[in-house]
């Protein structure tokens, strides 16, 4: 076996394990979801300048009021959030990454969970 190959079969090896050993789990799915969900929520829901142009300085307490429940859990706590997101997702386990398909209401996310991270692949809303 020449070096070339050798270093080839170490090089892959070693990224496999890397791989591997930053597969995140359902947990930090859980969490990454519940975050990003609770930031949809805030941006479609407590639009300040919207309301503010509106409904001029009411608009914009209401706008204020309502991203501070968001951030705090009293609208849906972050808990709550987190099992509601397991409850609608399906993980498949590849081992060296992770595709996880959430559904909820009227949208189907799929994220792909690799070297400890999630990247939203794709989108389908109806």
């Amino acid at each position: 076996m020449n070096v070339k190959a050798f270093l080839g079969m170490v090089g892959t090896g070693t990224l496999a394990v890397v791989l591997i050993a930053t597969n995140p789990g359902q947990d930090r799915y859980n969490a990454f979801a519940a975050e990003t969900l609770q930031n949809e929520v805030r941006s479609a829901f407590c639009q300040a300048k919207e309301l503010d142009s509106w409904l001029g300085e009411l608009g914009k307490a209401l706008g204020d009021i309502c991203t501070t429940a968001v951030e705090q859990g009293r609208l849906i706590s972050e808990d709550d959030l987190a099992e509601f997101i397991e409850d609608n997702t399906q993980r498949q386990n590849f081992g060296l990454f992770s595709l996880y398909t959430t559904r909820i209401p009227a949208v189907r996310v799929k994220s792909l969970g690799i070297l400890n991270r999630f990247i939203p692949i794709q989108q389908t809303v109806g």
